[in-house]
């Protein structure tokens, strides 16, 4: 099934056909939830360049590129979890800044979740705000599929986790994912709290109010995370 961009002057009948079957399917996984409430949230951090070109300015300097999440769970059927997400997506070159900062909101279900395994998935709607060299600002939406995964290693307190976001439509290809491994600091506390580590892969194909941004950006990344 594919999911696509959203074009700021409508969507095609092929486009709306198409979310049409995502938000079906997406429905169907509707029929396992969490066990209880859960509230979490963290950051990740990673120092990384950009490929690719951005209103054909290339050679991008490496900066620091911090990513925060927050992620709601809940047992109530049919009601999707909500994950938050928000990261920066800026470069720079000689005579050239392109300030872009995306905002994420997945809402999805859990068709599996077992102590070995807890599998999710849903639809993301990314919002994308920028600024080309301190002057023309630019903006757009997209619809994504949401995915992730997570397992605890057995007999320790580490776990493996993964999620991707991901957009293809015709010319149009982003996607954000990750994957690593968490340390569960105090596994025998309500409060859990973990330090996580990991491969980082993000794609922009941005083709919107004569704005044209094609660029790669993927790296390793440190980060934490709090849920109760």
């Amino acid at each position: 099934v594919t999911a696509s961009i959203v074009n700021n002057d409508g969507s095609s009948n092929m486009n709306k056909y198409s979310m049409s079957l995502l938000a079906a399917a997406t429905l169907v996984t509707g029929a396992a939830q969490a066990d209880d409430f859960s509230i979490g949230g963290g950051l990740d951090y990673m120092y990384s360049g950009m490929t690719g070109t951005a209103e054909s300015q290339g050679d991008f300097s490496n900066s620091s590129r911090w990513s925060t999440f927050v992620d709601f769970r809940h047992p109530l059927l049919m009601v999707p979890n909500v994950n938050f997400q928000t990261s920066d997506l800026s470069s720079e070159s000689a005579n050239f800044e392109n300030k872009l900062r995306t905002y994420d909101f997945a809402f999805y279900y859990s068709p599996i979740e077992l102590e070995e395994l807890t599998l999710n998935a849903g639809l993301n709607f990314r919002r994308y705000d920028g600024t080309l060299n301190h002057s023309q600002d630019y903006s757009n939406n997209a619809v994504m599929l949401y995915g992730s995964a997570e397992a605890p290693i057995p007999g320790s307190d580490f776990g493996l986790f993964a999620d991707a976001r991901v957009s293809r439509w015709d010319s149009d290809h982003s996607h954000d994912w990750k994957a690593g491994v968490s340390y569960n600091v105090f596994p025998e506390d309500t409060l859990k709290f973990k330090v996580r580590a990991g491969y980082r892969n993000m794609r922009v194909d941005y083709h919107q109010d004569s704005i044209d941004l094609a660029q790669h950006t993927d790296s390793w990344f440190l980060g934490a995370e709090l849920r109760y």
